[in-house]
């Protein structure tokens, strides 16, 4: 059928399709050499199905070519969708923070309305909004599934470094300040070592290990690791943690193991660095241990 056939029956646009035809996404059944009209086969309609379905779900037409050219690879389309899930999910993650400090400034506004020499602390949001927060970040199951992307798809990368993140003495904080502040301390914390890791990884991935302890994956090697690390430590050590409601500044320990970019040893890596994690508390605070696996 032709091109303008084709097009209204599949709800587009024929300037798509041709787009669509020069990029290699999506070739005509003919094309007429004469005239260079292009023909199209009913069953085609499948295809621009999927690539309309991709597109929506936020992948580029250069990565839609990629999952749809030559025989279709439902492994690899799976893994590819499970990575723009996890994109997805660290989008929005910062955007509901977006929105809570939005909510704040609006608040102070309505009450208090603008003033220029007034400093806005973007941290004193309610309790509600910091729970909020809490409950959205990723969990291990995330992570692990975001682990495991990243390093399928960091094949350059000859190594992988898994750390952990752990606040001293957090229970005493709890117990001395409340939970509540306790909230706030952990929001606090996830924020300085998403904030200073993106300093040194370009892909990484971050979760809640449990109460008082975030882990971090990385394709990197020992020494991009430690200086990430150390920069987390500067960035607890610089965080007035009083605006908060602790009179008292927080420190941690950070450890974890470097190794090869092997997905076998990934869980191996995790379990080496619970035991990493107890070797830098006991140096004390503000200490960072990382260690080679095996």
């Amino acid at each position: 059928m032709k091109i303008s056939e084709f097009a209204k029956r599949n709800n587009v646009t024929a300037k798509m399709l041709r787009h669509y035809d020069e990029i290699g996404l999506l070739k005509p059944a003919y094309i007429d050499e004469a005239t260079g009209y292009r023909s199209y086969d009913a069953s085609q309609s499948n295809c621009l199905n999927w690539i309309i379905i991709l597109k929506e779900l936020g992948f580029t037409l250069s990565q839609i070519r990629e999952m749809l050219n030559g025989p279709v690879d439902a492994g690899k389309m799976i893994r590819e969708m499970k990575q723009k899930r996890i994109e997805i999910s660290s989008v929005l993650n910062e955007m509901i923070q977006r929105k809570i400090e939005i909510d704040h400034l609006i608040k102070i506004l309505e009450k208090e309305g603008f003033h220029m020499d007034k400093k806005i602390n973007l941290l004193d949001i309610s309790q509600d909004s910091v729970h909020e927060i809490k409950k959205n970040m990723p969990n291990m199951e995330v992570f692990l599934e975001e682990a495991y992307s990243i390093a399928d798809a960091s094949g350059d990368s000859k190594y992988i470094t898994i750390f952990r993140f752990d606040i001293n003495h957090f229970k005493q904080l709890n117990d001395d300040y409340g939970f509540d502040v306790g909230d706030r301390v952990i929001v606090a914390c996830y924020n300085i070592i998403k904030e200073n890791i993106e300093k040194y990884f370009e892909r990484y991935a971050i979760g809640r290990a449990h109460g008082d302890e975030f882990i971090v994956f990385a394709p990197v090697g020992r020494e991009l690791a430690e200086k990430a690390a150390q920069s987390i430590i500067q960035g607890m050590s610089q965080f007035d943690f009083s605006q908060i409601g602790s009179d008292r500044q927080v420190k941690c320990c950070i450890g974890g193991v470097t190794g090869q970019n092997d997905l076998t040893i990934i869980r191996k890596m995790i379990d080496q660095s619970i035991e990493v994690i107890y070797e830098a508390k006991g140096k004390g605070p503000n200490s960072v241990e990382i260690q080679i696996f095996g």
